[in-house]
């Protein structure tokens, strides 16, 4: 595990966590999306004063993951990227390209899956 990482066990507890580290001021920086034991390990990247904290959450085959578009908007485009490189679903994203945001129809499917 990263220095200043949290375990996130659940998408509850995902969103939750998220919304406190907003009220506490923190950036969302980004997302890190790594496929593991057959499933995938999202490792979330967060700033604040200089400092990051991150949150790593797995996602379980067939899972399909809670957007945090609704708290960061900005996590829509890196949301998006994932359901279009590696074939996931985020449920409640802000905006759905639902798998075109960089694909083209002649593109092949899920690249990274």
């Amino acid at each position: 595990m990263l220095e200043n990482e949290v375990e996130i066990k659940s998408s509850a507890e995902l969103l939750k966590t998220v919304e406190g580290l907003k009220n506490d001021g923190y950036r969302y920086a980004t997302m890190i999306c790594l496929k593991a034991n057959d499933g995938h390990d999202f490792i979330y990247i967060f700033e604040k004063d200089y400092k990051l904290k991150n949150l790593r959450y797995f996602v379980k085959p067939g899972e399909k993951p809670k957007s945090v578009s609704g708290i960061y908007l900005c996590a829509l485009l890196i949301e998006n990227e994932y359901q279009d490189l590696f074939g996931l679903t985020f449920e409640g994203l802000a905006i759905d390209y639902k798998g075109h945001l960089y694909l083209t129809p002649n593109s092949p499917k899920a690249p990274l899956a």
